[in-house]
């Protein structure tokens, strides 16, 4: 009960005077973590089924818990999530025939991210991340960030299409000892169920968690939407050997590619001087 009591902590945002989760944070704060040149991570997921077991908002939940541990060890401003993204897709997502998703088609997401990176230039920042979570959003994050940089040139913005690292043998067979399927029949299944269940447990039903698999796995897709591409539950793998000692495994290498990816890209600042930033912009 305390680790899951801990766990359930690393979900809540921090708020209050000292934060640095741009949405509880104030406009005087904000511009001052600006003015500093802190470095805004956005996260960028969906709202889609993920089977019988875990909520619509897996896609933008999970990176967003993520973020906020990055944070805890290499500073930055945690920037509000993207809850909408791109159509989900049978062989990838489970598909849009799915009740609870909720999808942008292409132009008004990329509208969408545009718009938004050009608000947070406009407030200031000069060092973005865009870190997608969300399979099908692929390519569509690059657009957006293409077309802003074609704008502003001073601005340095990094996309981070997958949102997890190239995993060690070593760590692959602690958490697939079966066999890896494979990012794309990843989804509802191993690597997300065990994410919940060490970040969120409450939030997991426990007792509709499946193992599936869809009829056939073509790497092309097809449309109208073919069923035999997807599954009855959502669910395109195993969620059954998920587990809190996997989620916790799987949490600590995300959150060292979330680090090390700032640091090739971004000289870092330290939490005390953006506070102090921020103490001055009041």
């Amino acid at each position: 009960m305390l680790e899951a009591a801990v766990n359930e902590d690393m979900m809540s945002p921090v708020v209050g005077v000292g934060t640095i989760e741009y949405e509880w944070m104030t406009w005087p704060e904000i511009a001052a973590a600006a003015a500093a040149d802190a470095t805004v991570v956005i996260a960028v997921g969906s709202t889609e089924q993920h089977g019988p077991h875990l909520p619509v908002s897996a896609d933008w939940v999970v990176p967003q818990a993520l973020l906020r541990l990055a944070a805890a060890k290499r500073p930055f401003i945690v920037g509000p999530p993207v809850r909408l993204g791109y159509r989900s897709r049978p062989a990838s997502g489970g598909g849009q025939q799915f009740p609870g998703t909720l999808s942008l088609r292409a132009t008004t997401f990329i509208a969408v991210l545009e718009d938004l990176l050009e608000e947070l230039i406009r407030t200031g920042f000069r060092r973005i991340v865009l870190y997608s979570w969300h399979f099908e959003n692929a390519n569509f994050v690059y657009e957006p960030a293409y077309l802003v940089s074609g704008r502003f040139p001073q601005v340095k913005i990094v996309v981070v299409e997958n949102g997890m690292p190239e995993f060690a043998r070593a760590d692959l067979d602690v958490l697939f000892p079966d066999g890896f399927p494979g990012l794309a029949l990843e989804h509802a299944a191993l690597i997300e169920t065990s994410l919940f269940e060490y970040l969120r447990p409450a939030t997991v039903r426990m007792d509709r968690i499946v193992d599936d698999a869809p009829a056939r796995n073509v790497p092309w897709d097809v449309l109208p939407i073919d069923p035999t591409m997807s599954t009855r539950t959502g669910v395109l793998a195993s969620a059954t050997q998920a587990s809190v000692a996997k989620g916790e495994l799987l949490t600590e290498r995300i959150v060292e590619h979330i680090v090390t990816i700032l640091d090739h890209e971004f000289p870092p600042i330290d939490r005390a001087s953006m506070l102090l930033s921020t103490d001055k912009g009041r």
